[in-house]
């Protein structure tokens, strides 16, 4: 007897009902953002195959994709738990985490220790600390709390034999955590902001701790003497380790927006006017660079050819500039409408493949054919960036990372002018005052996907 297998069925009751014919979203309607970001995450999660015996969970065994996507992927996938309330991917997004946090649960996996970066490491320590910043269900038996995973590993790339010791690079962050890689002597910019993005999350959970946050004031310290990040706001790309004076002027949009979210979060913890002086000029420096005309896009690849790596760079941006307005609600004015038009211009690439869904990378208002776990996660991330984050309480008798009132979570359902959620996401209100509340962020993690 012939079998139907269910994506089959499921295609033939979407093409019977007219929903193949691309994804259709109201970007001011609650309802329906998270019924398109159901549809995109299942799609998303079409490109991991790590389940499969004899495969990897976590990263991916095979093809174009590097080990800090598996990171970026479950920070995702988190994100979409918390601000949707869907629990079906929990089991993979624990079983992918666990299985590459490593003997010493610092996410460096024998498997990929010679080609881990500071960056790669951090991506998949934010994953983590997301984790305990949600209420994710804690690993069980003797393993580490997310949280432990995540200090850990802040706690060694704070470590002086991470860091270049003399010179005009003198206390940056390396690219490459081993001087045998290729990328040892590059300072990589994102490798120093993802340090102080991880670096100000954790001291929201522990504000006790004063080392931390005065590590995070030391690294935008350095990056502004160097001129990682100029006066004008720009976040460049990185230098050799023996010259600093010549910083490569590339710009990418994930390594601006963990730059933002880190200077927001520290806003919000201290009130000083020098984070906020970062903040003004670091959001109205990202939106005119990587949002010409109200659509996020990557300036440095998409007019050319991006990598694949550089698919990915629009989930950070998204998430990133979302939890921004969370710390910092009077970004809202400025960032919420270019979230708004940019997830409207996202959602109407999504016409690719067989089942004539699948996004593209270039958001110009049709699909570019240019299909991937990137452009999947970027439109993801876009319409989550919409939502508001909650802490998702898990089933009775289990242990969650975290309370579900942590300052690191936002207690309850809420707008973005405080009001009950409702079924309409809100236009802009600047009116807020320091907000004690974090929301979630992401983190330049790398996953791990396999190709089909």
């Amino acid at each position: 007897m012939a079998k139907f297998s269910s994506v089959s069925l499921v295609q033939l009751f979407l093409s019977a009902t007219g929903v193949l014919a691309g994804l259709k979203v109201d970007v001011n309607d609650v309802a329906s953002v998270k019924k398109a970001a159901a549809i995109v995450a299942e799609d998303l999660m079409s490109f991991y195959k790590g389940e499969i015996p004899g495969l990897l969970p976590g990263p991916p065994p095979a093809g174009d994709y590097y080990q800090w996507t598996g990171g970026a992927l479950w920070a995702s996938m988190l994100d979409y738990r918390s601000r949707t309330g869907d629990k079906q991917y929990d089991e993979k997004i624990s079983e992918g985490l666990l299985w590459q946090r490593g003997p010493n649960h610092d996410f460096l996996s024998p498997n990929w220790t010679l080609t881990t970066a500071n960056d790669d490491q951090a991506i998949w320590a934010m994953a983590a600390l997301l984790a305990t910043e949600t209420g994710f269900t804690e690993p069980g038996g003797d393993d580490p709390k997310w949280l432990a995973i995540a200090q850990n590993v802040f706690d060694e790339q704070s470590s002086e034999s991470r860091r270049v010791d003399n010179g005009s690079c003198a206390g940056g962050l390396r690219w490459q955590i081993s001087p045998v890689s290729n990328g040892y002597n590059w300072i990589a910019t994102v490798a120093n902001v993802a340090y102080a993005n991880l670096g100000a999350r954790l001291s929201l959970q522990d504000r006790k701790n004063e080392t931390r946050p005065q590590l995070v004031e030391d690294t935008f310290d350095w990056l502004e003497t160097s001129k990682f990040i100029d006066s004008n706001f720009n976040v460049y790309d990185g230098a050799q380790a023996f010259d600093c004076d010549e910083t490569n002027k590339l710009q990418f949009s994930y390594v601006s927006a963990f730059a933002l979210e880190s200077a927001a979060i520290m806003f919000n913890s201290t009130g000083e006017e020098k984070w906020k002086t970062l903040v003004d000029g670091l959001t109205k420096r990202t939106i005119a660079v990587f949002f010409p005309d109200g659509v996020a896009k990557e300036v440095a690849c998409e007019s050319t050819e991006c990598n694949t790596d550089m698919t990915f760079f629009k989930s950070f941006l998204h998430r990133s500039l979302a939890s921004t307005m969370k710390v910092a609600p009077y970004t809202a004015d400025l960032i919420l409408p270019v979230l708004k038009t940019s997830a409207a211009a996202a959602a109407k690439s999504c016409t690719g493949g067989d089942n004539e869904r699948l996004c593209g990378l270039t958001w110009s208002g049709s699909f570019d054919n240019q299909t991937g776990a990137g452009s999947q996660m970027s439109v993801l991330s876009a319409l989550l960036s919409l939502l508001p984050a909650e802490t998702v309480a898990d089933s009775p008798g289990s242990s969650t990372g975290g309370s579900e009132t942590s300052s690191s979570t936002t207690p309850s359902p809420t707008s973005t002018d405080g009001s009950p959620e409702s079924s309409t996401i809100p236009g802009n209100s600047g009116s807020h005052v320091g907000v004690s509340s974090i929301v979630l962020l992401g983190g330049l993690a790398l996953v791990s996907f396999v190709l089909n």
